[in-house]
């Protein structure tokens, strides 16, 4: 199991702010609060093992992990959708 798979397994909810700068990933122990802007990354809280780093999308988040997996989280039609990518 990729450490993409592991996190998707104890996703529970995405939460973005309308300008895109902000995401609230909530997992089964707490959260992951991510913040981008033009200048900086930021990441705090419950941060899962191997995240190397992230980008905040239109709509959704992409976390990208040490063993190459990438988790794509994107709101469709109003549903949290979950996308594994392997590199």
């Amino acid at each position: 199991m990729t450490q993409a798979e592991a996190l998707a397994r104890r996703l529970r909810r995405l939460a973005l702010n309308r300008q895109g700068t902000e995401a609230q990933v909530w997992l089964e122990e707490g959260f992951l609060y991510l913040r981008q802007d033009a200048h900086a990354q930021f990441a705090q809280g419950v941060i899962p093992e191997g995240l190397l780093r992230f980008a905040l999308l239109r709509g959704g988040v992409e976390l990208f992990f040490q063993d190459g997996s990438r988790l794509r989280l994107l709101y469709r039609l109003g549903r949290l959708k979950k996308e594994i990518y392997f590199s």
